[in-house]
């Protein structure tokens, strides 16, 4: 087996996963040009790969952005708004009924009273989604990104509206400095919106995967009217801090269908940090380096997801910047305009089928997750 896929030999349920919050998509229905992104049959790869059905959910664009991080920075902000300004009770009913249907007007003019400012860490995509969030509530945004950053990823970021601080430092301690400085705002108006856990009762982040969850609803529906059945697989996922691939295993392993769907994680080479610790047995963090999926470019874990991935993920393959680049051009062939880390997921899956590594074959229904649109990169040798 290469070096560069582990087979997760547990092979056991993941504990805990919370129920389906059918209010989720209620709320993102809720949001400015909401509308389920394609899920796009790719039969000529499919063919060439040798399997029954490939299927790409295409997250190039959602709710009017270029990536599929809306979904959970959206739901995120709304929950820890409505906590924060007391529109819901902490542990109880919500004071103006179900959370969905309290609106944005509400809301925004609650946080514009409360002068609130959102915080959160990000190599691109996740920030902006923030920004555009505080942009729907007339509120201030501070996105800290990491020095390297490129300067089109911070162009949007600022085209939201919000303030952009570089900070001289790895993903891991620019999270670690824009959550200090949200704890520093002053009198408790800086909220922070993480999509990765530090414990593992950060309630933000598990808010974060739980909005992931319209994508599967999507995907379910999208699945059988394709196929005229539910059966998937196999589901291909790439990896940041594993915010993801923690919804991915929650909705596959809770969701009945004939055939347990088998869960495959993409990380780029430079940055395998779930890989690494799958092979350890216990989540580790590493050194990170150059690669054009900046989007992954993370070296740790997020804590609440750990224990699901440990025992929900079966495969974990670990990508070449140039099979990442090909797999882009692949795309653009079938009219997909992805970014690296949307292509990752087909790169992942190429190279896994290329070794052997599991079983698939013509009765095979793959769903790949293509989780961003096209962005500049720069290949390095």
């Amino acid at each position: 087996m290469s070096s560069r896929i582990f087979i997760n030999q547990l092979d056991r349920p993941s504990e805990g996963l919370p129920e389906r919050n059918t209010e989720v998509r209620a709320f993102h229905e809720s949001l400015p040009n909401y509308k389920p992104t394609p899920l796009v049959s790719l039969p000529k790869i499919a063919k060439d790969l040798g399997i029954g059905y490939l299927l790409l959910k295409d997250e190039t664009e959602r709710l009017g952005l270029t990536a599929f991080k809306i979904l959970g920075a959206s739901w995120a902000t709304y929950r820890a708004l409505t906590k924060r300004l007391g529109l819901i009770e902490k542990d109880g009913p919500p004071n103006l009924g179900n959370p969905s249907a309290i609106p944005l007007r509400t809301l925004a003019e609650a946080a514009q009273a409360a002068e609130i400012t959102l915080y959160a860490a990000t190599d691109g995509n996740h920030g902006r989604a923030v920004a555009r969030m505080a942009n729907y509530l007339g509120i201030k945004a501070r996105i800290f990104v990491p020095s390297w950053l490129d300067e089109e990823a911070k162009f949007k970021i600022r085209n939201e509206g919000a303030g952009v601080q570089a900070y001289d430092g790895d993903y891991d301690q620019t999270v670690l400095a824009t959550k200090a400085a949200a704890e520093q705002h002053a009198e408790g108006k800086g909220v922070l919106i993480s999509d990765t856990a530090l414990t593992v009762d950060d309630e933000t982040a598990s808010s974060i995967v739980e909005g992931y969850q319209t994508m599967f609803d999507e995907i379910e529906e999208q699945v059988l009217e394709i196929t005229g059945n539910n059966t998937v697989t196999h589901v291909v996922t790439p990896v940041g801090v594993g915010s993801l691939a923690q919804a991915v295993v929650t909705h596959f392993e809770r969701t009945p269908r004939p055939t347990k769907s088998m869960i495959i994680t993409v990380e780029p080479k430079a940055a395998a940090c779930l890989k690494t610790s799958l092979e350890a047995g216990e989540m580790t963090s590493i050194e990170t380096g150059y690669t054009i999926c900046s989007g992954m470019c993370c070296g740790t874990l997020s804590a609440i997801g750990w224990p699901i991935l440990n025992g929900g993920v079966k495969a974990a393959v670990a990508v070449e910047d140039s099979d990442v680049d090909t797999a882009i051009k692949n795309l653009q062939t079938c009219g997909i305009n992805a970014g690296p880390c949307g292509a990752a997921s087909l790169a992942g899956l190429e190279y896994i089928l290329s070794t052997g590594g599991l079983d698939l074959g013509p009765n095979s229904t793959v769903v790949l997750l293509c989780t961003e649109g096209k962005r500049g990169y720069q290949m390095r040798d």
